[in-house]
């Protein structure tokens, strides 16, 4: 989850790097993208080979899935940021989607406009990986934006996973069957210890 999620935000913020107006920054982007896109290979195919072998409950993976994807919105910085908009009149950091938009830029919203790309490629992700959820099970999910943040607009606000303000006296509660819990994370090991095949092969994943 670490590397399917949270390496994604350093793809866009090295995307964003290699449009900057400083030559050698800009150039240095491109081996270290070849890099991430290691991990975020490494992510999405072991995502894939998890849910294809059926070992692991759903339930977990969705609270992991609950976990990363918040730190990683996170990871975009404040709303209304000064800095990002300095930093892109100032031509050190360029727009994700620079060498595709026509629009102008908001520069009242630069990390909401990058955070907002980074979310909808994470929901096109997963619907990539529902396809390997059997029929009669729950398909996984993108966690509402709102959803257990601690920067920006909702920090800290009770809100639930599909969006819903939660009162604050039962927030906690909801968080326990939210997020992965001591009791998640020992099932887990127990899986790699006595289940040789909860990650399917690659051939498996080709078949």
């Amino acid at each position: 989850m670490f590397t399917y999620f949270t390496d994604r935000d350093g793809k866009f913020q090295l995307t964003m790097l290699s449009y900057s107006g400083f030559a050698p920054l800009a150039q240095s982007m491109n081996p270290m993208l070849k890099e991430e896109s290691f991990h975020l290979g490494t992510g999405h195919d072991g995502l894939k080979r998890i849910v294809r072998a059926g070992v692991v409950p759903l339930n977990i993976v969705q609270k992991y899935i609950n976990k990363w994807i918040p730190v990683s919105l996170d990871l975009f910085g404040v709303d209304h940021s000064s800095s990002a908009h300095w930093f892109y009149v100032w031509g050190l950091k360029g727009r994700y989607d620079e060498a595709q938009t026509q629009q102008g830029a908001d520069l009242g919203h630069m990390n909401e406009h990058s955070r907002g790309l980074f979310y909808l490629e994470c929901k096109k992700l997963i619907d990539q990986i529902n396809k390997y959820v059997p029929a009669d099970q729950p398909k996984l999910y993108v966690p509402d934006e709102r959803f257990n943040r601690h920067i920006g607009e909702f920090a800290d606000e009770p809100y639930s996973a599909s969006g819903d303000l939660l009162p604050a006296a039962k927030y906690e509660e909801y968080m326990r069957g939210a997020v992965p819990q001591e009791e998640d994370l020992d099932l887990i090991l127990q899986i790699q210890q006595n289940e040789p095949k909860w990650v399917a092969s690659k051939g498996a994943m080709e078949a």
